[in-house]
């Protein structure tokens, strides 16, 4: 049995009752609460109050988890000016957040220091430089979008990607703390995804262990329940924020040369709705598609649970966390071979397409999702691979992994 350590942990984000970084973070802290004394450097202003409810409505949290909370000084004309302005006020953050640490420190004796998010490589804090043992991730943010992929976007987007790849180009070549926290040697790296994690080696030289930043925390189903009888349409879901990168023209191109009867609810809505449902009338998919905006979580759950398969189009992500609910509900998935799609769709549970072209990968899309309708018993076959395979992310398998990180970091110290 593993010793019970002290670990301190900056989780900028964090709460119980958000998704994305907030949920991340919160998930982490609560799985190793279970194991070991956690202490938690956050944010004040967004998350105290909604760590102060969870205290009270589960008090015996208190016992194994410890909260501090530091302001972040923040200027919100400037960053609608200049949103990249943020880093400012966050590597500000960060450094008081070092200086609690060391106050902390000296009281407490950490066995492990855990920099935990926000997730993105562009700035690990100043937590390292304690002389403890670190880990560092999950760290994402070290890919670019897929060149070849971004005069589809439209001008704007085009011209956003190009100028983000760029800039990301220059920085992560140029990361001078992060390369300093890969050179010690009480140091592990935890990698988002299987790209970053191959970049991580390439950039910095150190090898990383690969745990994405979303978890799932049980399966909806044991089987697939939602199964498509020969005949029926195939009912095809599609969900996110609508905007450039999030490349929904893609799969309206594919539908286009789909020869097999279909039906496609797009959840979501953003600055590019007006677009893309403008694309989808010239393209003559108007009656197939049904657009419901923003939904209230329950009623997005019902909608994807009447799918009979998923399809991602993104060329700029992590791995977002409906990407697990939809394999958790035996929803096979399409989508691009890119980002954290790549490590969490396998054959068993899903089609990826390569990215070439985005001409090819129109196709691409286009032929799997034939495929699957022609062939029930293969789309039956992914949908039972697409359950097994949200089960490998759940948050305590996640929470093994870094225990065995602690442990490897403490054996070599």
């Amino acid at each position: 049995m593993q010793k019970k350590l002290k670990i301190l942990i900056s989780a900028y984000a964090c709460s119980p009752y958000r998704g994305s970084e907030p949920g991340m973070g919160w998930n982490f802290v609560l799985g190793l609460s279970k194991y070991h004394e956690v202490h938690v450097i956050s944010e004040q202003l967004k998350w105290k109050p909604d760590i102060e409810k969870i205290f009270r409505e589960k008090p015996e949290l208190k016992i194994y988890i410890k909260f501090y909370f530091i302001q972040k000084k923040r200027n919100k004309k400037l960053r609608k000016i200049w949103p990249p302005s943020y880093y400012w006020y966050y590597r500000q953050w960060q450094k008081e957040a070092f200086k609690l640490a060391l106050d902390l420190d000296k009281k407490e004796n950490f066995d492990i220091i855990h920099q935990l998010n926000m997730v993105g490589y562009r700035e690990p804090g100043y937590l390292w430089k304690m002389e403890k043992p670190i880990v560092w991730g999950p760290i994402g943010g070290l890919e670019n979008s897929p060149w070849r992929f971004l005069p589809s976007l439209g001008l704007k987007g085009m011209v956003f990607y190009t100028g983000r790849n760029i800039i990301n180009s220059w920085q992560r070549n140029f990361s001078k703390r992060s390369r300093k926290i890969a050179k010690q040697k009480d140091s592990r790296l935890i990698a988002a995804t299987e790209g970053n994690s191959k970049l991580i080696k390439y950039l910095w030289n150190k090898d990383s262990f690969i745990i994405s930043e979303v978890g799932q925390e049980t399966n909806a189903f044991s089987s697939p329940h939602n199964l498509r009888s020969s005949g029926d349409k195939l009912r095809i879901i599609w969900s996110g924020v609508h905007t450039s990168r999030k490349n929904l023209p893609l799969l309206l191109r594919a539908l286009k040369r789909v020869n097999s009867p279909y039906t496609i609810d797009i959840l979501g809505v953003g600055e590019m709705t007006p677009k893309w449902r403008k694309l989808s009338k010239k393209l003559g998919l108007e009656e197939n598609c049904n657009w419901h905006g923003w939904l209230e979580k329950n009623r997005a759950i019902d909608i994807m649970q009447t799918g009979n398969v998923f399809c991602i189009t993104s060329i700029s992500d992590l791995t977002s966390t409906v990407t697990l609910e939809a394999l958790s509900y035996g929803l096979p998935i399409v989508c691009l071979d890119h980002c954290g799609f790549s490590h969490v769709v396998t054959e068993q549970c899903g089609i990826k397409i390569p990215v070439n072209t985005p001409r090819k990968a129109t196709n691409g899309f286009a032929v799997a999702l034939d495929d699957l309708y022609s062939d029930v018993n293969y789309h039956i076959r992914l949908g039972k691979g697409a359950i097994q395979r949200a089960a490998d992310f759940n948050w305590e398998k996640k929470i093994t992994q870094i225990n065995s990180i602690y442990q490897s970091l403490l054996d070599n110290v």
